[in-house]
């Protein structure tokens, strides 16, 4: 069998040519393998694996940090794709089962979503579909920013409500992609993927009083509700004394459903196209 390097378990990985009994624990990947037509070589996924609508009829076998084993054996995998970071525990309770497992990266950058598509694709075998998924949407991307790229650069605070304020840094792919639309993060200068306005583990809290400070020009907000309110951000601004924020008092703010932006699939590109889009309304 054709042996892969993982970078991330520091090894060769044994992988059938074409696997056909495939197990994604990551929403992203299962998008990618449908994307790829190679949903029906799909056995099993996570409890958050919703896009395409087809995966939600495939078996749950955990969620993003929990599975279960017995459904697992009993589904035979020929390879299981993980995430990394938060499922390492997941990857090393795995390896022991005896299963073939490749995690595939967090992407730091937008361009890291073009290659871990290039990457999975390679992965099952469907090297053509691969390429020309990421050529698709490469010219989807330059057709975009030769539409929509503001002319001045705008001050930009983005938030993503994922059980409290969760602020891209600057190894998110949500940074780098507003950037190519002159849409700067005004929290891009922090070396984290994420910074939190919340106590968690090994984090510091993000004081949200600095994004008064930094008085950006845009706010984008993403809820953890398919349908976000106009009350719902407005209650955030009065807790925090938002009021006087440049992007508040002159009504430059955009809610979007909760996975928008959050979400590294395939879609991606439609996703920021939206979120680009009701910008420009406001502009």
């Amino acid at each position: 069998m054709p042996k892969v390097y993982s970078p991330e378990l520091g090894d060769y990985v044994e992988i059938p040519e074409k696997p056909m009994r495939i197990i994604s624990l990551s929403p992203s990947v299962t998008e990618t393998l449908f994307y790829l037509d190679a949903g029906d070589r799909v056995v099993g996924v996570d409890a958050w694996s919703y896009r395409p609508r087809e995966a939600l009829n495939k078996k749950r076998v955990g969620s993003y940090t929990y599975i279960n084993i017995d459904i697992i054996k009993s589904l035979d995998p020929d390879l299981i794709l993980t995430a990394t970071g938060v499922q390492r525990n997941i990857i090393e309770m795995l390896r022991r089962e005896g299963f073939t497992i490749y995690p595939i990266p967090v992407p730091t950058s937008i361009y890291q979503i073009f290659d871990n598509i290039l990457l999975v694709a390679g992965l099952i075998g469907e090297y053509e579909k691969g390429l020309d998924l990421v050529e698709k949407i490469i010219d989807k991307l330059k057709d975009l920013v030769q539409k929509y790229k503001f002319k001045d650069p705008l001050k930009t605070y983005i938030e993503i409500d994922l059980g409290g304020p969760t602020i891209p840094g600057y190894f998110s792919h949500i940074t780098s992609a507003l950037h190519i639309f002159n849409l700067r993060n005004i929290f891009g200068d922090r070396k984290q993927a994420y910074l939190y306005g919340f106590e968690i583990p090994g984090y510091k809290a993000l004081d949200l009083s600095e994004v008064a400070k930094l008085n950006p020009d845009l706010i984008i907000y993403e809820s953890k509700n398919k349908k976000p309110s106009e009350e719902e951000f407005r209650e955030i601004v009065e807790k925090r004394g938002w009021q006087n924020i440049k992007a508040v008092a002159s009504r430059k703010y955009v809610l979007i459903p909760n996975d928008t932006l959050a979400h590294y699939g395939p879609s991606f590109i439609d996703n920021l196209e939206f979120v680009i889009k009701k910008i420009l309304e406001i502009f």
